[in-house]
């Protein structure tokens, strides 16, 4: 298992859930998670093919020797992917963040490879996009922000596909937080929420298995810490 101490004061270990990878896609479905000290926790997930990107930061308190109270404390998201914008510009992307971004870099990469670099002017941005590179059912759009994967060693990057009503994206800290249990064994961590709210849980849902010494990401995906 991947464990690494730089001190006896400061463990830190990883889980995972191994997707199969396609070698088509751009980057590779991701699902992770580091705990330091059995005291802090991150998880991320993201996937180019659903269009999804999310960032839970929380708090551990131990309840017994398995179970784990997790406190969030900061948990983004990317939203608006598949939510239908007010108006609609052929040659426009929509682009909301929160205020921690402005200044800072955004790239939109086209599928072919070419690329356009803006600045995030405000929570609520409006960027030129070149129609003829986005306009079938095959076309994305990557947005590659000037922020960093807290886990893997790249910068966020989120995906629009062109066949939902993909002109409105949002990247922006959650102003509600879920709090949630984790059960913790020798070689898993899995999600135990109680509640639920219509069909969906209250909090995330994962089953993530722990990362052996000499695992590797696929498409040379580096941790942090390796």
């Amino acid at each position: 298992m991947i464990s690494i101490s730089y001190s006896q004061e400061n463990k830190v270990d990883y889980y995972y859930r191994n997707y199969h990878c396609f070698d088509f896609v751009k980057r590779c479905e991701l699902e992770i998670l580091k705990i330091k000290n059995l005291d802090t926790l991150i998880y991320v997930t993201s996937s180019e093919f659903h269009g999804n990107y999310e960032e839970i930061h929380g708090k551990l308190s131990k309840i017994n020797d398995s179970i784990y109270f997790v406190k969030t404390f900061k948990h983004l998201s990317q939203s608006g992917n598949g939510d239908k914008p007010f108006s609609v510009a052929k040659d426009s992307i929509f682009f909301f963040c929160d205020s921690s971004l402005i200044n800072s870099t955004i790239w939109i990469e086209y599928l072919n490879g070419q690329k356009e670099q803006h600045k995030i002017y405000s929570t609520e941005n409006k960027f030129w996009i070149n129609e003829k590179l986005f306009n079938k059912e095959k076309d994305r759009l990557y947005l590659i922000l000037e922020c960093k994967n807290p886990i893997v060693d790249e910068n966020v990057e989120i995906v629009s596909k062109y066949f939902n009503p993909k002109f409105c994206i949002a990247f922006t800290s959650l102003s509600q937080l879920e709090d949630f249990y984790i059960i913790v064994s020798d070689k898993q961590v899995i999600t135990l929420n109680f509640g639920s709210e219509g069909h969906q849980s209250i909090g995330p849902i994962f089953k993530l298995d722990r990362m052996k010494q000499g695992t590797q990401l696929p498409k040379d995906r580096k941790l942090y810490d390796l």
